[in-house]
């Protein structure tokens, strides 16, 4: 037996799920959750359509009914994490810890396989801007761990992880990197035995949505989710056909998006889209730009000089909170704070005199004074972790280990925060191993070696 389900249907699915999560976590009784739940929602029913799918496929060649409804099948696999604990007590840093150490598979039993499988169709081998299409997928897929799991618990977080993973595996309107094929049922079939339905329905709708016109020129427009959700046209299928999304299945899009953007931008962008030349009103993130202020020539990857992404995420960051029975990343203290696109450009320039400076034999009073730059970067974005470990190593230069060790420490909590740099030149795990030295030695009031030797030796970190 066949049946129709809408992408309402799913939307209500998600809408449940992070209800009760929040019930849980706030106390709300099972009798408050099923009258908020109810009153809220309405339930679609099942209707018999006609398809050629069996048992075990699916027919993804679907033709919609007036209703918009799309023809599925129920799946025999389980969603895993729905038989996890959602209170599970596990920290933001025992998270990174297991992440850093390359076993994600720990907090998610079908990470692995996952990943397995994306390298057997060449993920490693794609070029995705800064890095490679499995490095950015992975990158994403943690990220999002780190940010849902201490709060929303193992069920939702699994669900953001898992869209990260995946989130253009059958490619979508900004790039073609198809790793499966979104019109063979077979392969929609694989995906779900993989990572589950409900991630996978997720990952099917976002690559058939046009995402700008939804996360930009809509809700970032407007700078909220609307209660009443929207209706969007399908990619694949054109304008006669309209997709509904619930306002939980927006903020999902919009937290996605961040640590999307967030993870694969840097300062080649804004060269290449002519983010100087055209004084600040060209980017990557706002197509509808002066096109001729392209430098299509611009060097890969250039100097990969910070991009200027971090006030466009903010913004995402606010709008997400206006969903407010979700969950929210950590960043920008919980989305309660935005960084204006002028801050994040003062701050982005101090930060780069500073670690391009010609100096390389400063004296005790230029280090003042780089600390004072680095002191005002900090002030106008104080939400990246990469000031706040040059400006330890600086108080280390002058003596300083009491202020070594907190800005050390503030740096520390920022890596736990966002799960990849912002100064992309190096890897995550080498700045967060950078920082533990800067925060062991301080901690141990051990001052900053004079022999460089022994600096360039700097080791284990207990």
């Amino acid at each position: 037996m066949t049946y129709c389900y809408s992408i309402h249907g799913y939307s209500l699915f998600l809408s449940l799920v992070l209800y009760i999560i929040y019930a849980n976590h706030h106390g709300v009784t099972a009798a408050d959750a099923s009258t908020s739940t109810s009153s809220s929602t309405t339930a679609t029913t099942a209707t018999e359509c006609s398809t050629d799918a069996h048992d075990n496929t699916r027919n993804y060649n679907y033709t919609c009914s007036v209703d918009e409804n799309y023809c599925e099948i129920p799946m025999k696999y389980d969603y895993t994490g729905a038989d996890k604990e959602n209170d599970s007590v596990i920290s933001r840093g025992e998270i990174l810890e297991i992440l850093l150490a390359g076993e994600a598979g720990q907090l998610d039993k079908t990470y692995d396989e996952t990943v397995a499988e994306l390298k057997r169709r060449g993920a490693h081998r794609c070029w995705h801007k800064h890095s490679d299409f499995l490095q950015h997928l992975t990158g994403v897929s943690h990220t999002l761990k780190l940010w849902m799991l201490p709060e929303a618990g193992d069920v939702m977080s699994d669900l953001y992880a898992r869209v990260g993973l995946l989130h253009s595996a059958y490619s979508n309107s900004y790039v073609n990197l198809a790793l499966f094929d979104p019109a063979n049922s077979t392969e929609r079939l694989l995906v779900q035995q993989l990572i589950g339905r409900e991630a996978e329905e997720v990952i099917y709708l976002f690559c058939n949505i046009d995402r700008q016109s939804i996360v930009v020129d809509t809700l970032l427009k407007h700078g909220m989710i609307p209660k009443e959700g929207l209706d969007v046209p399908h990619l694949r299928d054109g304008v006669e056909r309209m997709i509904h999304l619930e306002p939980s299945l927006l903020q999902l899009l919009v937290t996605f998006t961040m640590a999307d953007i967030s993870d694969q931008y840097f300062g080649w962008q804004d060269e290449l889209f002519g983010y100087t030349k055209s004084g600040g009103t060209n980017s990557m993130l706002f197509p509808d730009e002066d096109k001729s202020m392209h430098y299509s020539k611009a060097l890969w990857p250039g100097y990969s000089k910070p991009g200027l992404w971090v006030s466009y995420v903010s913004s995402l960051c606010s709008v997400a909170k206006t969903y407010t029975s979700g969950f929210l990343p950590p960043v920008f203290n919980y989305c309660e704070n935005a960084l204006s696109v002028e801050d994040e450009v003062k701050a982005r320039d101090m930060y780069w005199s500073v670690v391009t400076s010609s100096s390389s034999y400063s004296d005790v009073e230029d280090d003042y004074e780089t600390i004072e730059i680095l002191k005002t970067c900090i002030s106008l974005n104080p939400w990246v972790f990469e000031p706040y470990v040059m400006i330890a190593q600086k108080y280390f230069h002058v003596g300083e280990l009491d202020e070594a060790k907190e800005m050390s420490e503030k740096a520390l909590n920022l890596q736990q925060m966002w799960g990849f740099p912002w100064d992309k030149r190096l890897g995550f795990s080498a700045w967060v191993a950078w920082t533990r030295v800067l925060n062991q030695r301080a901690s141990r009031k051990q001052e900053w070696p004079m022999n460089s030797w022994e600096v360039n030796n700097f080791g284990l970190v207990e």
